[in-house]
């Protein structure tokens, strides 16, 4: 431990682990070093090895476990239920609480000061107009997903403090499949104790959990399932349909063919894969279970299991490809990173995204960890193999639409009509909010200049564009109209409006009965313990706080000689979203259905897990 130090000619990037504690921790892709990989591989030192691993880990568990403040109930039911996983236990035990202080400790909108941008480049003078130098090089993280995607992370950002040496280990060793092995268990538990259990841990609203903005949202009735797709995160789904089904199930269609995706126990857990229609008055009709090759209609045995497996399957489908890998990896994760490696701190273009990318880097990091190894979080709490979950990932990059001008989708006539009589809000409103950022994109790059098209912010947008090669949709040439507002109005759209509404998942997981990562055959209609308690560490970890957007960043814009006009910009933004916040709260007043996740009130200014 003592040879861990900073190598002098990278100070950005630490000397890589000393060998000794290969032999006891993986990196964060989940593979082992070839000491540890020899030892697991070869003879008795593998069995001996995992044996003391395993005891020590239980030992300490089970005494964390007994030392703790919990109800006898809360014991009892983790001790038997889910005991044999100790990472599932001490995630349990230590997850809220650092949370709760994550949010006790949230940065406020000072937190973005001008003179704290400088990573990538080097000052060659004091005042802030003076020219920078690129540095030669900034530290990243790379995995490959697949042949065409490859998530690549930078190792720090302005604004993240650099992990400590202790830390560093301390995420290895939870992402190391020898210290805690994946195993499995599918006993569940009905939702007030489930609800006694988490109130006891601190997954509580309010505390771990965010607090609900929505109400009358169980999810069970076949009107509330419907509200998921027509008025919630589900709508991402919906708009997918690109032409009206001639079903007599109705016109609308949500098909989810999951069912080729391997499940590592197919004993216990149940296959991926629905297939939901609509009436033209928004209400579920049918639901075709694609593993069973069966249809299901209202008030038959097996319908309220059907739309059990309908939820779950969206809601893997949705977290796994809207929100990770869309909204984190390929907008957030790429805009930083890109703007870090080719804007200098004072290019109005990264001035102009350095808001929206606050911490990213730190969020996308522990987004990685948490949610893409092999035995990560979400790994443990899905039913699938590795393989068919990073498979779920290359298919999210190569479908990706992301960035596509949110305002110029085509919808089908159905939905279209639904549009136009103010039934479908989350495409007016998106559209709304769009053209708000799109305006403000607008009138910062007028006030720009010559430098909204200099050699800095044509290097960055081909790089952006670049990264979009074997997407659904490539971002077009620079040279195309507003091919550069369009770009910049879809990285602010996605990581504030977007990512609210893909992100704001408490009301999907608060219970077992509403929704999960997968679904077992012994209980099909809530998610199993185990995995429960899984989903609300994630769900809790998007509880942590970003500035909000409707901010005045008194560090940032303009300050420390920064040009003047980018306060008098950001103040005509600011004004734009109080009245298109005002126009949302007036409509949803106004609707059968409440929709209030497009409220600029509501979004932050950069993402959070």
């Amino acid at each position: 431990f003592a040879s861990h130090q900073k190598d002098p000619a990278h100070p950005s990037q630490p000397v890589p682990y000393p060998k000794p504690l290969h032999l006891f921790v993986r990196n964060s892709t989940g593979r082992n070093y070839p000491t540890m990989s020899f030892l697991l591989k070869w003879g008795a030192g593998a069995v001996c090895l995992q044996s003391v691993v395993d005891m020590l880990v239980d030992m300490k568990t089970k005494e964390a476990l007994e030392e703790s403040e919990l109800t006898d109930e809360t014991k009892t039911i983790l001790s038997q239920k889910v005991g044999e996983d100790s990472f599932n236990v001490i995630m349990a035990l230590k997850g809220p609480p650092a949370i709760v202080e994550a949010n006790e400790n949230a940065p406020g909108d000072d937190a973005v000061k001008t003179e704290a941008v400088d990573l990538g480049w080097e000052k060659t003078g004091e005042n802030f107009d003076d020219p920078w130098t690129k540095v030669k090089h900034v530290s990243r993280v790379r995995e490959k997903i697949s042949k065409e995607f490859t998530i690549e992370i930078l190792a720090t950002d302005d604004m993240m403090t650099e992990l400590t040496f202790q830390e560093r280990i301390k995420a290895k060793i939870y992402t190391s499949r020898v210290v805690f092995p994946l195993v499995d268990f599918d006993t569940s538990v009905d939702d007030e104790t489930a609800k006694r259990v988490l109130d006891d841990l601190g997954y509580s609203p309010g505390k771990a959990l965010p607090v609900t903005y929505n109400s009358d949202f169980d999810m069970l009735t076949d009107e509330s399932f419907s509200r998921i797709f027509f008025a919630g995160m589900g709508s991402v789904l919906l708009v997918k349909q690109e032409k009206v089904s001639d079903s007599k199930h109705g016109p609308f269609v949500v098909d989810m063919p999951l069912q080729g995706l391997k499940i590592r126990d197919e004993d216990k857990f149940r296959s991926y894969g629905a297939r939901i229609h609509f009436s033209a008055d928004q209400v579920v009709t049918a639901i075709y279970d694609y593993a069973k090759a069966k249809e299901f209609l209202p008030n038959e045995v097996g319908w309220a299991a059907a739309k059990m497996l309908a939820r779950t399957s969206a809601f893997l489908l949705m977290t796994a490809r809207e929100h990770l890998i869309w909204t984190h990896f390929l907008v957030s994760n790429v805009a930083v990173r890109e703007q870090t490696l080719h804007l200098p701190p004072n290019h109005p273009i990264r001035r102009l995204l350095t808001v929206f990318t606050f911490g990213a880097t730190e969020v996308n990091i522990n987004a990685f960890n948490t949610l893409v190894p092999n035995t990560c979080i979400l790994h443990r709490s899905t039913a699938l193999k590795y393989e068919s979950l990073k498979d779920v990932f290359a298919s999210s990059f190569s479908s990706s639409t992301i960035y596509e001008p949110f305002s110029e989708k085509k919808y089908n006539p159905a939905l279209q009509k639904l549009i136009d009589e103010g039934k479908f809000p989350y495409a007016s409103e998106g559209a709304e909010y769009y053209e708000v950022v799109r305006k403000f994109v607008k009138d910062w790059l007028d006030k720009a200049g010559d430098a909204a098209t200099d050699k800095y912010a044509t290097a960055f947008y081909k790089a952006m564009k670049a990264t979009t090669k074997g997407q659904a949709y490539e971002l077009p040439k620079m040279s195309e109209e507003n091919a550069m507002v369009n770009m910049l109005s879809s990285i602010i759209f996605t990581v504030t409006a977007y990512h609210e509404i893909i992100g704001h998942v408490v009301d999907y997981t608060i219970l077992p009965s509403k929704a999960g990562f997968r679904l077992t055959k012994r209980d099909p209609l809530h998610i199993d313990l185990q995995a429960f308690l899984y989903t609300e560490a994630v769900s809790a970890s998007t509880s942590t706080r970003m500035p909000q957007l409707m901010n005045s960043f008194p560090n940032f814009f303009s300050a420390a000689g920064a040009p003047s006009w980018e306060r008098d910009v950001w103040n005509t933004f600011q004004a734009d979203l109080k009245s298109q916040s005002n126009k949302v709260q007036e409509d949803d007043a106004a609707r059968d259905v409440e929709f209030k996740y497009f409220d600029p009130a509501r979004f932050e200014c950069s993402v959070s897990v």
